[in-house]
Parts: structure tokens; C-alpha cells; sequence
């Protein structure tokens, strides 16, 4: 903030007084040359906002550095009125609370600007905290003070005097000027106001460049501002300088544009520096979630997936009812939110278009929703559904021990007690969202099986060829598959019968090297079929087999028999430009599925793989293992 005050000349005299009482060389940690040094840095606060200042102050500390510091502005100031400027550091020094190691204050013009703000700092922090340095181990830390008894965005000759004189005498103490022991050090420098930034004829930036002349005669690694509210980071004759924006009172954010709720993170080995930039909401505590919250909490989670609709040609008509279940998993009753997104002039209509849906503990409700369109636009427009839901939790953002103190402190002030409480939420309420799109499975069908049966992979009995083939196969990601495939199915009252035809070009490529108890045969050329009998995506299996016959299969995750033992059998035979596999399943292989009576409908995708091709993978339904993407098997 620029707002400028006047100083009289009694108050010039005091406070230059009050300054004049210590400028030195406050603190030294003694800490090996080559062992880490790690500080963090606060921009502005000015309790702009203060629940996101308090949470970088909780993350920051996570970090565990060595010292904090900041570039000024730490309250909102701007006043004579004595009691609220030190209830504004009183408060300051409250959210401060969470630190574990020392704070080091750099003066902004909030906080220092008027007579009293200015004299009740050095009251708050000590007489010689306006410009000051201190030491950690092989850091070196200069404070200066850019609104110094009037002298608005300035560091008059006088301050860079005794900034010259620092350097000289810290200097001294390593080896003098120019030596390999100085150049072994780090010496960084914090203020409030960025004058390297300010228009060339400034007096400003008049100070700071005899003020960077000075600099570049020793290590400095980097100089910290804020004051303009922007993160912008330059580097000059190795230099790095760095403004940071406001540490939470950002009123518009735009990352990209240098506008971001941040803390700086500094590493300091040697004369290897390594600064990070720290976002809002990016350190949590490491009990942020718990065993009991881990159990309950996924269950407020939303899974999206698909509507199934039977028919969806662009320029024909559609009037169609859906469906959707909508089940609550929770121990208490939840509210849901439903409403259909509908793109601009699609000529789409849904009714209702939106709806509240209120359903009780451990049950479902299952709405029904009309789609029509006198002129189905494509698929590409065809209406989504949103669904949300949400739901109060505690946040997790500060330890457990802190959130204890807080809930505790709170609760005193809830009854009356007089104390500052944090700002940080405890609990807020999270939207849990999801989308189903429309889907128009693919169809497929299966004959009865009539004759004898004989399995030897040559899909020559007469059968097969009454079967409606699967021929539209798909390469992942791309178009249309570059080497045909053909499933025919069938069935009778005890098994399935699965005929697949693969066009190879070259036999001798074909991989099936899958082995061991749980044989990875997607890495062979294979053939994988996928069941769901219920067409829930609750009760669905695998049955995958590679080229030498070797098989995976596989029941839903949580199923003792997760992983079992297949009863089919098989045969396969490879030919000069093809290969066939043929299949006789028996029901119980799918899930323990009974046999199928004509006119019942299941999920059924089926996939091949063929290493030789990239991508591997050939799909018919879905390239997913989403069971709601699934195409449709009728038994004729």
C-alpha cells in the first residue's frame, strides 16, 4: 500500500532517536559451513486475509526451517490510535503462535508509517529491529528499513553507509574481501519496498542502484521485497531478486500473471541456494486423515459413469426415458443435486431439467428423466448429467494437537471469554460432484448352439456361422483397428462359446510369454473378455488367454476367489496370415452366472492385444475397465 503520512519534525527527532539505539549484528547461530541452512519467507499479511495467512504460517512450520522472516506489512496499521495498533500486534503475533523457530521482522509502511505504528514497533520487537542483520551459520541476513522516519520508499545515504559498513565488517570475519572463504558464504537481503522495480528516475531506484553497486562486491545470492502486492522474480549479475505478493490478502488471483498466495522456502548449502515457491494449501500435517477417516470419508465420494440410451442417430428424433440410481452409503440421510447440462441450441430438452433429491441412510433413489429432440444433434452434444452432494467435514489443514487448541479456544469465546481464536476453518463444507454422460452401447447377439460341438480352434462347425460377428474393433486412442478381428458367440443351457478369428501378417511376431500363478497375459498377443451377467458393474469377470493358451482370470476386487482357477476349454491354432481361438465356458466360470434364457441381456466388452501394433490394444465397447461403458450381449 503507498499512502503516504507526514511526519513532524518532533516526531522525526524521536523516532531517529529511538533507531540510533541499535544497528548491529543482532544474533549468530553457529552452524557448520557445509551443513543445510533452510529459512522461509512471508510476503504482506495486513490481515487482508487472515485465514490463509494463518495456514501458510501452519505450513511453513511443517517445513521446520531455522528462521522465518518476511518483507513487511504485517499489520494493517495506518493509525495513532494506540490501543488498536497493539491489538493489530497483538494479533500478529498470535498467528505467529504455531512457530517453532524465530521470527526475524522486516518494517513495511503499515506498519511503520505514522508516529505511534512506528514507535509501538520497536516496543513490539525491539528498539534495534528497524535495519538490522544476523547471522546462521553461513548465512548472512540483512534487514533494511524503506520507510525509515518519513523517508517513504527510500534508503537514504546514511542507511547504505551503515549497509556498506555491514558488509565490510562481515566481511572482515570471513577472510576479508575477495577471499575463497567469503565466496563460500550467503548473504541475503529483506525489505518492503522493491525499488529495483521503480520507474529510473525515482529517487528509489536512484538509492538502489548505488545500493546494488555495493552488492555485487560480495556474495549476495538474493534480495526479498513485497510492498506491490505481485510475485515477479529477476535475476541481475547473479542476483536472484524476488517481490513476493501478499501472503493472503490477494483480491484476484492469477497465477500465471504473478498474483498467488504464497511463502518462499530457501535451502541454503554452501553456495548452492535453492528457493521454492510454496502455494496455499500445499503442506498438510501428517495426521491430516486418520484409519477412521480413511474408512468413512470415501463414501461421500460420487462415481460418475454412463446413462445407457438406446438409440442416438443425429438428425432423427429421440423421446426416451432414463434412469438413474442414486444411493446414499452414508449413516444419515443426504441431499443430492441433480441437473442435466444441455448445450445451446441443440434442440435437447429434458424434463425435469433439474432436481433435489433427499435420500434416506443406506438407501437409493432412482429418477427418471424424458430426453427429447424432434433432431438428435451428435453425439458430441449430447446432454450430461450433473450429480452433487455436500457435506460439512473438518478441514485437516493444522495438526491435531493444534486443532484441539483452536476447537478449544473457540468454544471459550463461543461462551463469552474474551481471547483472539484463529481464522482458519476447522470444518467447511466440501461439494462432492460427478457427471454421467450418454451412452449408446454397442449390441451384440447369441445364437443357440445347435449339433455337436467340437473345440479344436478351427470355427468350422455350422454354427459359427450362424452367429452375428463382432467386427468394428477399435485401436486405442486412434481409429479404427489395423488388423481385423471377428467374435462370434453362442450358447446353450451349460456353456458359452466364444469363436475368435485375428488377422496376422506376420505368425512368427506372436508373443506369449505370460507365466506364474497370476500370468500377465496383456503384455502377450491375447484375448480378453470381459462379462457383467447383472449389468450393475457390481458382479462383473475376465477371462483373458494369450496365444500359447496360458490364462488370466478374474473376479471382482474383494472376492476370496478373486484370482481363479478357469474350467473352460480352449483350443487355438495359428495359420499363415491368421490366428483362431475357440472357447467353451461353462456358466460357472462368469461369475457364477446361471445359464441365460433367450431375451436376457448382459455387459460384455471383448479386447485383443497384438504387441506388433502401436498401440497394443483393440477394443470393441469401451478401452476402459469402466463396466458402465460396457456394450450389450442378448442371448437370442
Amino acid at each position: 500500500m503507498r499512502r503516504i503520512w507526514t511526519l513532524t519534525a518532533s516526531a522525526l527527532l524521536a523516532a531517529w532517536m529511538l533507531v540510533l539505539a541499535g544497528c548491529t549484528t543482532i544474533t549468530r547461530h553457529p552452524v557448520p559451513t557445509d551443513q543445510e541452512v533452510r529459512f522461509v519467507v512471508f510476503g504482506d499479511s495486513q490481515f487482508g486475509s487472515p485465514d490463509i495467512f494463518e495456514r501458510l504460517v501452519h505450513e511453513a512450520n511443517t517445513l521446520r526451517p531455522h528462521f522465518a522472516t518476511g518483507v513487511g506489512d504485517m499489520i494493517n496499521g495506518y493509525t495513532d490510535d494506540v490501543p488498536t495498533i497493539r491489538r493489530e500486534w497483538e494479533r500478529y503475533k498470535k498467528q505467529l503462535e504455531p512457530l517453532t523457530m524465530p521470527f526475524h521482522p522486516v518494517p513495511g509502511n503499515h506498519d511503520v508509517v505514522t508516529p505511534a505504528t512506528y514507535r509501538i514497533y520497536g516496543d513490539v520487537w525491539g528498539q534495534d529491529r528497524y535495519y538490522y542483520s544476523y547471522d546462521y551459520g553461513p548465512v548472512h541476513c540483512i534487514v533494511l528499513d524503506s520507510f525509515h522516519n518519513g523517508e517513504n520508499d527510500r534508503i537514504m545515504h546514511w542507511q547504505i553507509e551503515w549497509l556498506a559498513n555491514d558488509l565490510a565488517e562481515y566481511a572482515e570475519r570471513n577472510g576479508g574481501e575477495g577471499s575463497a572463504e567469503l565466496a563460500s558464504r550467503s548473504i541475503f537481503v529483506f525489505l518492503h519496498s522493491p525499488m529495483w522495480r521503480y520507474a529510473a528516475d525515482s529517487e528509489g531506484r536512484k538509492d538502489w542502484e548505488t545500493i546494488h553497486e555495493l552488492l555485487r562486491r560480495y556474495p549476495v545470492r538474493g534480495v526479498f521485497g513485497g510492498h506491490t502486492h505481485e510475485y515477479v522474480w529477476e535475476n541481475r549479475d547473479g542476483i536472484e531478486y524476488v517481490v513476493l505478493n501478499s501472503t493472503g490478502g490477494m483480491p484476484q488471483l492469477n497465477e500465471r500473471g504473478g498474483f498467488m498466495h504464497v511463502f518462499l522456502h530457501v535451502s541454503v548449502v554452501g553456495t548452492d541456494v535453492r528457493t521454492a515457491v510454496v502455494k496455499a494449501d500445499s503442506v498438510l500435517p501428517v495426521d491430516t486423515v486418520n484409519s477412521e477417516e480413511r474408512n468413512r470419508i470415501p463414501r461421500y465420494g460420487l462415481r460418475g459413469g454412463t446413462i445407457r440410451i438406446p438409440k442416438w442417430e443425429p438428425g432423427e428424433p429421440v423421446d426416451t426415458t432414463v434412469s438413474l440410481p442414486v444411493p446414499n452409503s452414508l449413516r444419515e440421510e443426504r441431499t443430492f443435486h441433480l441437473r442435466w447440462d444441455i448445450a445451446r441450441d441443440s434442440g435437447v430438452e429434458v424434463e425435469p431439467r433439474e432436481l433435489w433429491l433427499d435420500v434416506p441412510a443406506g438407501e437409493t433413489a432412482t429418477p427418471e428423466f424424458r430426453i427429447r429432440t424432434a433432431s438428435a444433434p451428435s453425439r458430441a452434444q449430447m446432454p450430461r448429467l450433473r450429480l452433487e452432494a455436500r457435506n460439512e467435514l473438518r478441514t485437516g489443514v493444522v495438526s491435531r494437537d493444534w486443532e484441539a487448541r483452536y476447537r478449544d479456544e473457540l468454544a471459550r469465546a463461543a461462551a463469552g471469554e474474551k481471547l483472539l481464536t484463529t481464522a482458519i476453518p476447522l470444518d467447511k463444507t466440501f461439494t462432492f460432484d460427478t457427471t454421467f454422460a450418454l451412452f449408446v452401447p454397442p449390441r451384440t447377439t447369441a445364437a443357440r448352439w445347435t449339433g455337436a460341438a467340437t473345440i479344436d480352434g478351427r470355427l468350422d462347425e455350422p454354427a459359427w456361422q450362424r452367429a452375428t460377428p463382432i467386427t468394428d474393433f477399435r485401436q486405442v486412442g486412434t481409429g479404427p483397428a489395423p488388423h481385423a478381428t471377428s467374435v462370434r458367440l453362442l450358447y446353450d443351457a451349460d456353456y458359452l462359446y466364444v469363436g475368435v478369428w485375428m488377422a496376422e501378417p506376420n505368425p512368427a511376431g506372436l508373443k506369449a510369454a505370460a507365466e506364474g500363478d497370476i500370468p500377465l497375459t496383456w503384455n502377450d498377443d491375447d484375448v480378453e473378455l470381459f462379462f457383467d451377467p447383472t449389468m450393475t458393474a457390481r458382479d462383473h469377470t475376465r477371462l483373458f488367454q494369450n496365444a500359447a493358451g496360458t490364462r488370466f482370470n478374474a473376479k471382482p476386487v474383494g472376492r476370496p476367489d478373486r484370482y481363479f482357477q478357469s474350467a473352460y476349454d480352449s483350443a487355438i491354432v495359428v495359420g499363415p496370415d491368421h490366428w483362431t481361438m475357440e472357447m467353451r465356458i461353462p456358466w460357472s466360470d462368469i461369475a457364477d452366472a446361471s445359464a441365460p434364457t433367450p431375451g436376457t441381456t448382459w455387459g460384455f466388452n471383448v479386447w485383443r492385444h497384438r504387441p506388433q501394433s502401436e498401440p497394443a490394444r483393440f477394443h470393441w465397447a469401451a478401452e476402459s475397465y469402466n463396466q458402465s461403458r460396457y456394450g450389450v450381449l442378448e442371448f437370442e
